[in-house]
């Protein structure tokens, strides 16, 4: 059955249910005896429907849609944007700028975006990303990652405080959840620490220490030269000329020189030294001191200052042996050709006579009673040339 209306809208009714209608305005609309449809706006948008539940809409902006039985549909908009959804709840898009996403139905999804960025995130939490400069990384449900920055440095970090890294120009590092961690410097360079202060390094020209949190330490210079230290405040050290020495809390101290020379101090201000060339030496703290000599010749200073020596025995020998011929340092009888002992006698036995004679006669002149002539006792005189011609025999 057809019809006509006052306001000039018309349609048709036919017995199986379907139909049409256009309405005054110019709309539209078609029926289906199943329960279906289109219809036309009289703005133009426009759309259909089925008996199922599915559609189709496009709007007077050119805006559409459309949609299944099962509740799955997607969209386009006049600008160009678009996207999809299911029923499950997953779904995606697209901007008019280019930028697209998903998402699925366990809450996960994907992004890009216009500058070229994109990146996933899961249900659980995780997720990674690539920014538009080329970095990149990832995350975890559980607060651990990855990270690879645009220049090529990279890292890692777990949900326990431990991590890694390294930079661009080679040097690395890590990190442990207790506050340890390692590093490698670009040039070479190394060390380690731990979470109670302790740790060691390596510098790139060859120099190492470590070092303790009880306050020790050790170190070795480039060049062989070595120190260390305990907890308590003693070192020592050694250098690579092979001199060495030590130092203690209590002040004691020694020293020991490439040469062979050595030394050593107590903690009471007494030391003692030894030279290289067999010399020898110490000194108290309260003033006292001795010195040997290479030769064994010693000099003592007592705390008062005053001095004691003592010779090489062997010398005091050679000295007597230079008189006499006393090779053995005694006493021994001078040789029966001993003119200097002639003389001696002679003159020794004139002084006797001399003494007699005055005793007996007063003034008289002793030499007259005796020859009127001095008598010759052997002696050369100061006039003789050779003044050693008596001992020479």
């Amino acid at each position: 059955m057809d019809y006509t209306n006052d306001d000039g809208s018309t349609g048709t009714y036919n017995e199986d249910g379907s139909g049409s209608n256009t309405a005054a305005d110019g709309s539209t609309q078609t029926w289906d005896a199943d329960g279906g449809g289109t219809y036309t706006d009289a703005d133009g948008s426009s759309g259909s429907y089925s008996a199922d539940g599915s559609s189709t809409h496009t709007d007077a902006d050119g805006n559409s849609f459309s949609g299944d039985a099962e509740g799955n549909g997607s969209w386009e908009s006049a600008d160009g944007s678009s996207g999809t959804y299911s029923a499950d709840g997953s779904g995606s898009y697209t901007d008019a700028d280019g930028e697209s996403g998903t998402w699925d139905a366990d809450g996960g999804g994907t992004y890009t975006t216009a500058d070229g960025e994109s990146g996933t995130w899961d249900a659980d939490g995780g997720g990674t990303y690539t920014d538009a400069d080329g970095s990149s990384g990832s995350w975890d449900a559980d607060g651990g990652g990855t990270y690879t920055d645009a220049d090529g440095s990279s890292g890692t970090y777990s949900a326990d405080g431990s991590g890694s890294y390294t930079d661009a120009d080679g040097s690395s590092g890590t990190w442990d959840s207790e506050g340890g961690g390692s590093y490698e410097s670009a040039d070479g360079s190394s060390g380690t620490w731990d979470s109670e202060g302790g740790g060691s390094y390596e510098s790139a020209d060859g120099s190492s220490g470590s070092y303790s949190a009880d306050g020790s330490y050790s170190h070795t210079d480039a060049d062989g030269n070595s120190c260390s230290g305990d907890a308590d405040g003693n070192s020592s050290w050694a250098s690579a000329d092979g001199s060495s020495g030590t130092y203690n809390a209590d002040g004691s101290s020694s020293y020991s020189d490439a040469e062979g020379n050595s030394s050593t101090m107590d903690a009471d201000g007494n030391g003692s030294w030894a030279g290289a060339d067999g010399s020898s030496g110490s000194y108290s703290a309260d003033g006292s001191s001795s010195y040997t000599d290479a030769d064994g010749n010693t000099t003592a200073y007592d705390a008062e200052g005053n001095m004691s020596e003592s010779q090489d025995m062997a010398g005091g020998d050679a000295l007597d042996g230079a008189f006499g011929d006393d090779t053995a340092g005694g006493d021994m009888p001078p040789p029966e050709d001993d003119p200097m002992g002639a003389a001696l006698d002679d003159s020794a036995a004139q002084s006797d006579a001399g003494s007699a004679v005055g005793q007996g006669q007063g003034e008289a002149d002793t030499l007259a009673d005796l020859g009127g002539q001095p008598q010759d006792d052997g002696i050369p005189k100061q006039e003789e040339d050779d003044q050693s011609g008596g001992l020479a025999g």
